[in-house]
This record gives C-alpha cells, structure tokens and sequence, in this order.
C-alpha cells in the first residue's frame, strides 16, 4: 500500500522538525536501516573492532606492573600508539560513510518517494558523491586545525604573560564553546548535503549553511542540544554492558589481575560500539530535516511549487505530499 510521501521543502517548527524525522524513519525503518548496514556497515564494524582492541589495550596498560613504568612521554606512546590511531582513522571514515549513506538516502527518497528506490540506488548516490564528502571533510579539517592552532597559540601566550587572565580566557573559551559547539556541529554536517544537491563550492557550501541559519542559531541550537540529547540516552542502553565490562576489568588490573583482556570482552566492546554508531545515523535525519526547513523560510520554493500546482490536474499515481 503507497504511503504519503514526505514533503522536504517544509517550513518545520520544533515539534514538527523531531515529528517529520520519527515518521522518515518509521515509514522507512526496513530500508534506511539496510542501507546504513550494507553500505556503512562493514566500515563501522571494523571501526567497532578496532575501538575494542584499543580498549583491550588500554585497559592492558591500567596493571599495577605498568602504571608506574617509564617516563611520561613512553607512557603517552604507549596509551596513543598504532593501536588509537588505527581506531581513530577506522572511526573517521565510518563516521563519513554513514553521513554519505544517510543523506544519499534522504536524496533518493526526495527524489523518487517512499519504495521508489533501493539499497542499490543508494549505494550508486554514496559512490556518486563519495568526491564530495572526502574533499568537505579534508579542506575543513585542516581549516579547523589551523583555527585550533591559533587559538591555543593565544591561550598559551596570554597565561604565560598573565595567569588570571589565562584562566579567564579559558573559562570564556568553554563558554563559547557550550553556545557556538552545536550549531557548528550542525552546519559541518549540513554542508554535506549542501554539496550533495547543490552546485556549490566548498566553501560556498558553508557559506549557504551559514545563510539559511542567520536569525536562526537559537532554534538550531536547541534542536541540535535536544537531539543530541535523545540519541545520547538512547545510545547508553547500547553502551552500558561495555561500561559495566570494562570498570569490572579496570578494577581488576588496579587490583593485580591478569594482564589479558578475554575475547568476550572484545566481542561485547564490537558490538556495544556497533550498535552505538549504527544509532547515531538517526541524528543526520535531524540534521537534514532542519537544513531543508531552514532552506525553505528563506527561500520559500516548496510553497512556489504548490502555489504552481494550483489548478492542475493531481495524477492518481503520484503520491499525495505533505
């Protein structure tokens, strides 16, 4: 039976931008969910793999025989070695594949409607704009870290000149960051889609989600901290057997246990981390929907197309909008 399909250029409010995405998702729950696991799952069950065996490792490290070995710089190589840097490497990469996965899904969706599509034809829009999402992610990271840079280069400057002020500075920085941190989370995501379906520059990408935004950062910035809240808790029920796991072997070591990390905690940390980046696809569903709402305040072409249709004959194969 054809289900109504979605109207992306909406004009959501709060209420309406959480309703739109829980209706996405259960109209879609089959499908989106065997995309995200065909496509992005194999890149996150390695990036899972790879974050248990640093946690193996790094609970290795917590022995009383270890604690105390070595000067701080062997004890740092050993806590951020080959072992986090795989993981991390392994988690950027399937944190880009599932953005990729679910916006070329979102895409496909608005383009061909409920059931007008399949897993094949999102895998085809991933390979399309594979391009896309690697060259945003790479020009911003770097863009990010020279920003980083700079700022502590300042806050070193200014402590070792003036320690008040330093710790001044510092408490304003995470001031800052608590105001501006979600919004910014949610344009380096949107830009995604921008460059996706629109045909703009990187930075112009950027720019477009700056635009939409203006006179809008306290309505993003509540519906990013509210979803983020709502997948964190729900990400805990994932998290919570690994937690509990690994406090047990953490206090074992402390204690003078075993220098080995069993295989059923490997199994459990692959499965919790899993589960738990599989969850957080939920959140770019979020963050597409209030991109396409704050798309059309400002620009208003959904209700031009349906000023457009007025008087036109509907055809009954199509699939009522909403």
């Amino acid at each position: 039976m054809n289900q109504e399909k979605i109207n992306f250029k909406t004009e959501r409010d709060f209420g309406e931008i959480f309703n739109v995405s829980v209706k996405f998702l259960r109209q879609n729950f089959k499908l989106f969910f065997q995309s995200i696991l065909f496509i992005a799952g194999p890149f996150v069950l390695i990036s899972a793999v790879a974050g248990a065996f640093y946690q193996s490792h790094a609970i290795g490290l917590m022995s009383l025989t270890k604690l105390g070995q070595g000067n701080v710089f062997s004890r740092l190589k050993d806590q951020f070695g080959l072992p986090y840097f795989l993981f991390l490497l392994a988690g950027l990469v399937a944190g880009l594949i599932i953005v990729n996965t679910v916006y070329s899904f979102m895409i496909n969706y608005n383009e061909k409607g409920h059931g007008g599509f399949t897993v094949n034809d999102v895998s085809k829009t991933v390979i399309k704009n594979l391009g896309n999402v690697i060259s945003v992610f790479l020009v911003y990271t770097l863009f990010m870290i020279l920003i980083l840079v700079i700022i502590v280069g300042i806050v070193i400057g200014i402590i070792s000149a003036a320690p008040a002020l330093g710790v001044l500075l510092i408490f304003l920085l995470i001031i800052g960051l608590l105001i501006l941190l979600p919004p910014i989370m949610w344009q380096l995501s949107a830009i995604y889609i921008v460059k996706m379906t629109e045909e703009r520059g990187i930075f112009e990408s950027f720019g477009r989600t700056r635009d939409v935004m203006r006179g809008n950062f306290w309505w993003t910035w509540v519906i990013i901290v509210c979803a983020l809240i709502g997948v964190g808790l729900a990400g805990v029920i994932f998290a919570l057997p690994q937690g509990i796991y690994q406090m047990v072997l953490m206090f074992s070591r402390l204690k003078g246990g075993a220098d080995e990390v069993s295989i059923s905690f490997l199994i459990v940390a692959t499965l919790c981390t899993f589960c738990t980046t599989i969850l957080y696809s939920v959140l770019y569903v979020v963050f597409g929907f209030h991109y396409f709402s704050l798309a059309e305040k400002k620009d208003g072409l959904g209700l031009l197309e349906r000023i457009n249709e007025i008087g036109t004959i509907p055809d009954n194969n199509v699939e009522q909008q909403y």
